[in-house]
């Protein structure tokens, strides 16, 4: 929201809590006392003529149909569900109650992200990779160019963990008229991940593992965060 906030675009979030406070950016807090819900604090919302809404999170049909329906009227509007993967996200809204063709005609992008321990650089050294790990993650040592595998010995600033700060693995699909074919269809979540994939979405893991290799985290915490995913 930072990076998209100028002084001529107005925007509007509702959430629960307010965890960040944004200069700029008009923030409202859920407070069910008063019945100020997200789908009555998004209404409200709406007849400010804002031009970005940002939505804690949906959690039911009557705030997913607002939301919807002020993409479609020319609101960009952002949010979050609880998810496995970022297609999976049309499966979630599916369940909720929310028409196939609606979420393909208002969606623009879906994201998915995972933190993972970052190695810590007060005692990051190189190292050899476990090679039953790298074929978990889908590679192969040998054909990985310039690898930069790192691992974290321990010391008193990451209390002997060998990990200090956390960092973000991304899954982002950008949705195109294939996709949304695919949607109003009702596929599966695992036929449009496959579709993603072939139109150059990176799954976590495989992000994970770009990252792996420039020595910024270990295949092991990649393999924690990502347990279940498939390659």
């Amino acid at each position: 929201l930072n990076y998209i906030n100028k002084p001529d675009r107005k925007i509007i979030t509702v959430e629960d809590p307010v965890e960040y406070q944004l200069e700029g950016i008009n923030q409202v807090q859920v407070n069910t006392a008063v019945d100020l819900t997200f789908a009555n604090a998004l209404r409200a919302m709406l007849r400010q003529a804002p031009n970005v809404v940002m939505l804690g999170e949906i959690r039911d049909l009557e705030t997913a149909s607002i939301a919807i329906n002020a993409s479609l009227t020319g609101h960009l509007v952002f949010s979050t569900l609880h998810t496995n993967s970022a297609t999976a996200a049309v499966a979630r809204l599916i369940d909720i109650g929310v028409k196939p063709f609606l979420i393909a005609s208002a969606t623009r992008c879906l994201m998915a992200q995972r933190l993972v321990r970052k190695i810590c650089a007060q005692c990051e050294g190189p190292t050899d990779p476990d090679t039953s790990e790298l074929s978990a993650l889908g590679l192969d040592i040998n054909n990985i160019k310039d690898p930069n595998f790192k691992i974290g010995k321990g010391c008193a600033k990451c209390n002997n963990t060998g990990y200090k700060g956390r960092f973000g693995l991304f899954e982002v699909y950008v949705m195109e008229d294939e996709g949304r074919k695919l949607v109003i269809n009702k596929e599966t979540s695992g036929v449009i991940q496959n579709h993603a994939r072939k139109v150059g979405m990176r799954t976590l893991r495989e992000d994970g593992a770009r990252k792996a290799i420039a020595g910024m985290t270990t295949p092991k915490e990649v393999l924690r965060v990502t347990v279940g995913d498939e390659n």
